[in-house]
């Protein structure tokens, strides 16, 4: 016989032999019984749940092998340059050739490569944003408000000589 068949008759077998022991006690129907059954075993299902969790370690502590580009060189003493040469290339992502970060992207506005249409570096920022632009230079100035207030107490100062 299969040994998932058997497996299940012996669940069956344990179950009738729980049913039994339960109703010469006297303890209640059969319907409640195989409910708390069944929730004693969900707690158990979730104990154990509990239990191997705390017990694994988090994801990502234990780093996994990564493949290195060097590691295609084999490690042999005339090799050191080439595999050091492999080791410091430019990967995917962000590249800098000259110690300077190249974007690969064009402006709508201008058809410049190297910024965004609503990046400061282009030509056209301030065209359509003078007036938003001059607001933000001067509340981002940590100076602003007591430049301002100067400003109001000399007015004021002045109006009250006259």
């Amino acid at each position: 016989m299969p040994r998932h068949h058997h497996h299940r008759h012996e669940k069956e077998e344990e179950e009738e032999e729980e049913e039994a022991a339960a109703e010469a006690c006297g303890s209640g129907s059969k319907k409640a019984q195989r409910k708390r059954n069944k929730e004693e075993k969900q707690h158990i299902q979730q104990l154990k749940h509990i239990e191997s969790f705390y017990e694994k370690p988090p994801p990502g502590l234990i780093k996994e092998n990564e493949t290195k580009p060097e590691d295609c060189i084999p490690d042999i003493p005339g090799n050191e340059h080439a595999r050091d040469f492999l080791a410091h290339a430019p990967t995917k992502g962000l590249w800098m050739p000259l110690g300077k970060e190249v974007k690969v992207m064009q402006c709508w506005r201008c058809k410049q490569y190297g910024h965004r249409t609503g990046d400061r570096e282009c030509p056209f920022f301030t065209k359509g944003n003078q007036k938003i632009e001059q607001f933000r230079v001067a509340h981002e100035d940590p100076m602003y408000d007591l430049i301002k207030q100067n400003r109001r107490h000399e007015k004021e100062m002045s109006d009250s000589i006259r």
